[in-house]
């Protein structure tokens, strides 16, 4: 037995005496993989293979996002591929950088909104001006796809 195997079994109890129906051990099925675009540019990915024999991906860098459930290996690296020709055009954009940016305010967005509601007893006026807030910058978003020229 080796150090995480045991990590992982102690984890595993905890977890179960914390409620856990349910605990599912996978070794080796969890996969990272970098690439890099230029100097300055890196884009990784992370997928695992579920107890379904599907794949779950997501991307990590620039941002974390979460990019689905695939049937097999070759959805993978088709997605993966093409996901990199987006960013490759993409990187020669003066607004990249600002681009980057704003999806890494989207994502601290939602981490945010989770500790607020987790750790606060907000009102619903409060959450409802959250709401209006967020629905506006919605309505940008599509404004913007709709003015802009689609690559």
């Amino acid at each position: 037995m080796n150090i995480n195997t045991a990590q992982g079994d102690a984890i595993e109890i905890l977890l179960r005496q914390m409620g856990a129906s349910d605990v599912i051990k996978v070794q080796g099925l969890l996969y990272f993989m970098k690439f890099k675009l230029n100097d300055n540019v890196e884009i990784s990915y992370s997928y695992n293979i579920n107890t379904k024999n599907k794949y779950f991906l997501q991307r990590i860098k620039p941002y974390p996002l979460p990019q689905g459930v695939f049937s097999d290996e070759y959805e993978i690296v088709s997605f993966i591929k093409k996901d990199l020709e987006k960013f490759s055009t993409a990187i020669h954009s003066t607004n990249f950088n600002l681009f980057i940016d704003v999806n890494k305010k989207v994502n601290n967005i939602t981490s945010e909104m989770e500790y607020l509601f987790l750790n606060h007893n907000v009102n619903s006026n409060e959450l409802l001006r959250l709401d209006k807030e967020l629905n506006d910058i919605l309505q940008e978003i599509e404004f913007a796809k709709i003015s802009s020229k689609k690559i």
